[in-house]
């Protein structure tokens, strides 16, 4: 079973009902849009963009809507899921920056399921293409978030090398998952890094990540694992080689248990529920991937890394795609475009937006706990 909270949190049950409330209340209103200044008196500001989410599980649902737990009384699961998919979306919670840029998470509790998977709404429509011509008809722009996540991933392992003190063309990494986000982060690594390790269970999928990265001609050398539950001490010593893992998965349950992954090993989970297990002793360090952190905003809801100035990637690329006054980037809709990529990844710089701090769920992992680990890897080696 998954866990995602460490430490027992929870959503105020009267604020949380008041907030669907009115939020029920609005829907009714036989207007389009609610004025700005109704939006300012009910939710505490305007807002420049919405960021949907949904359930990664089903006890998601009663976090984030602490009033329904009553209806655990009367559905069983299956019956549950039925319930509240009909049920209304409402503003889970806001996100308030120093630069005005403010937004609103709005959330669906549609559950399918077979769908546990974090991001299933890209899924479902070609990663936002099918939405692009009602949002334009809406005179709103759409994107994927991928481009952000990604922009986390890559700004994350830059820290890591930086506090390691170890340059970014000498590292190995691996890339646990080749679908479309571990494709993404091994395009964006490609040419950057010295070794590229693509690890899945598609043998026909690694094969064609392989052949898209050797054709951009770069001087990373990539290798291919297959991966099966017999192969685990093999890529346990893979792992050992490495000086990151990303895993970037589509499992709605842990892939691996911690006696798979060496000690000290340095991973990025990107997963939604997570696809690795957290370790509180820290003798595997497994941080929250995808993060980025816009200083000092405000954010009123525990994602599972704790209240504070953090934010998904996706949420991040939303943000930064509003602060963006002169169109310098662009929506991600299907495929991450590499170029946009390497601008968002400068556009953050110059705007004080950095990679998420690094935390393993919401206990930090300080810069000593990373060159522990670092100093123990066998790292001269080239990996088999």
């Amino acid at each position: 079973m998954v866990q995602i909270y460490r430490k027992k949190w929870q959503r105020s049950t009267l604020a949380s009902l008041l907030g669907y409330c009115r939020d029920w209340l609005i829907l009714t209103l036989p207007i389009k849009r609610v004025p700005p200044w109704l939006v300012k008196r009910l939710y505490g500001a305007t807002f420049q963009f919405a960021f949907l989410v949904h359930p990664r599980a089903y006890q998601d649902v009663f976090i984030s809507m602490p009033a329904f737990r009553i209806f655990k009384l009367f559905f069983r699961k299956k019956q549950g899921f039925k319930f509240f998919s009909n049920t209304n979306p409402f503003v889970l919670n806001t996100v308030r920056t120093q630069q005005d840029c403010n937004g609103c998470v709005i959330a669906q509790l549609t559950v399918p399921e077979i769908m546990f998977l974090g991001g299933w709404f890209p899924m479902i429509t070609k990663r936002g293409q099918l939405l692009d011509a009602t949002a334009r008809a809406l005179g709103v722009r759409v994107t994927n978030g991928h481009c952000g996540t990604l922009t986390s991933i890559y700004m994350t392992i830059e820290k890591i090398a930086g506090i390691s003190r170890i340059a970014l063309n000498d590292m190995t990494i691996a890339v646990i998952g080749v679908g479309k986000m571990g494709a993404n982060v091994a395009r964006a690594l490609n040419g950057k890094v010295k070794y590229l390790i693509l690890i899945d269970i598609n043998a026909i999928q690694l094969q064609k990540v392989k052949e898209d990265l050797s054709s951009a001609d770069c001087s990373t050398e990539v290798s291919c694992v297959l991966f099966d539950v017999d192969s685990k001490s093999e890529l346990k010593d893979i792992l050992h080689r490495c000086h990151v893992g990303v895993c970037a998965t589509s499992s709605y349950r842990n892939i691996l248990k911690l006696r798979d992954l060496p000690t000290n090993f340095i991973g990025i989970d990107d997963s939604r529920p997570e696809a690795l297990p957290r370790d509180p002793r820290k003798e595997r360090i497994i941080l929250e991937g995808g993060l980025l952190k816009i200083s000092k905003a405000k954010i009123d809801y525990n994602y599972g890394f704790g209240e504070d100035d953090n934010v998904f990637g996706c949420l991040g690329e939303a943000f930064l795609l509003a602060l963006d006054k002169h169109g310098l980037l662009m929506p991600t809709l299907g495929d991450v475009n590499r170029g946009n990529f390497f601008k968002m990844v400068a556009f953050c710089r110059e705007n004080g937006v950095s990679e998420g701090d690094l935390k393993s769920s919401n206990i930090s992992i300080t810069d000593d706990d990373i060159r522990y680990a670092m100093d123990s890897k066998i790292t001269d080696q080239k990996p088999q």
